[in-house]
């Protein structure tokens, strides 16, 4: 069996990760630190050109249900956000825009902003009403944290019954475990639960997680912690590879790889000043104006080193490839594409 070392626990890696994985390879997967993925709404704003089917497949799970298509929901501010696939509680099919919403929102809390929010929904002649309950939580703690115990969701659920309206709108509470709460408080309030969305929250974080957990599920070994500090090459080809995570420093032979570093302000790219750099110091860096549309160099789909060559047996994958432009919105959908290309392109398809 092939041994691929993915580089990378983002998008682009486990996805990439759980495809060579479904296709037969031995995979290890090595990341440390946040990617980007969890630092985003947890939604797939623009529709995939390539592998809809297996982006679908991927994201599937039980705790999580999906819904995809022409979405709509709406953001901790109350402005509308447009995307292909998100968490069913996250957004509505477009045309079907509720008739009455209930902002709620948690005392002194930055999550959800009901006045605001409920202003800029009933400018759009949606018609909206701010509910604020009463709370404790600091406003740098994720509500998340506060929302644990059982005593907390029979709380909430007893508030919300009281509200005469077809959805209630709240802030992103639950991590990927406690996702079925959320049908649950449905069940108890009788009314349609919406989740706004919401980046640098829980929904980017439960989207690394579930990714995270496919890759382990198909049967790729990740080790999580951990950065490889040094690829050994031999003609265009790498053989090997150092990962160092703490005290622990291992070598591991591999028969292809594939780089989904991400970009500077990860853990990938190297940048300074106003470059960015390859810290292996083995493959060509394109360099931009703009820093974040720079990144790796590559040749159908093949990382090119620094002699000008395509590797035999790299490709790279999301943030870290170079690109001419880099289209708000558009950033999961493109990593998981380019994914998707880079497994093709290890195997010569």
């Amino acid at each position: 069996m092939s041994h691929a070392l993915v580089v990378g626990k983002g998008a682009a890696g486990t996805f990439s990760s759980w495809l060579l994985a479904k296709r037969g390879w031995e995979v290890t997967l090595v990341g440390r630190g946040t990617p980007s993925t969890a630092l985003s709404t947890g939604c797939l704003r623009s529709v995939p050109n390539l592998c809809r089917a297996a982006i679908s497949e991927f994201l599937n799970n039980e705790s999580m249900p999906w819904a995809s298509g022409e979405r709509e929901g709406i953001s901790r501010i109350g402005t509308s956000y447009r995307c292909w696939m998100s968490p069913a509680h996250s957004t509505w099919k477009q045309g079907e825009t509720p008739k009455s919403i209930a902002v709620v929102g948690l005392d002194g809390h930055p999550s959800l902003l009901p006045r605001v929010a409920s202003a800029l929904l009933n400018g759009r002649k949606i018609r909206a009403a701010p509910f604020t309950l009463a709370g404790q939580v600091p406003s740098e703690v994720p509500l998340a944290s506060s929302f644990r115990k059982d005593e907390a969701w029979e709380d909430l659920a007893e508030e919300l019954q009281k509200m005469s309206v077809e959805t209630i709108l709240i802030p992103s509470l639950v991590t990927l475990q406690d996702y079925h709460r959320l049908d649950q408080l449905e069940g108890r309030c009788g009314r349609d639960v919406l989740e706004a969305i919401t980046p640098l929250g829980s929904p980017g974080q439960r989207l690394a997680d579930l990714m995270l957990s496919k890759a382990g599920e198909a049967g790729v070994t990740i080790w999580d912690g951990r950065k490889v500090t040094a690829l050994d090459v031999k003609d265009d080809v790498v053989v090997g590879a150092t990962v160092v995570g703490g005290m622990d420093a291992r070598h591991l032979s591999v028969d292809a790889v594939i780089l989904a570093t991400g970009g500077p302000l990860v853990d990938g790219l190297v940048l300074k000043e106003r470059e960015v750099s390859d810290p292996f110091g083995k493959f060509r860096v394109v360099r931009s104006a703009a820093p974040l549309t720079g990144g790796y160099d590559s040749l159908e789909g093949m990382l090119v080193n620094t002699e000008g060559r395509a590797m035999v047996n790299v490709a790279g994958a999301g943030d870290c490839l170079s690109s001419g432009s880099r289209e708000y919105g558009s950033g999961l959908t493109e990593a998981l594409e380019s994914a998707y290309r880079a497994v093709r392109a290890l195997e010569g398809t």
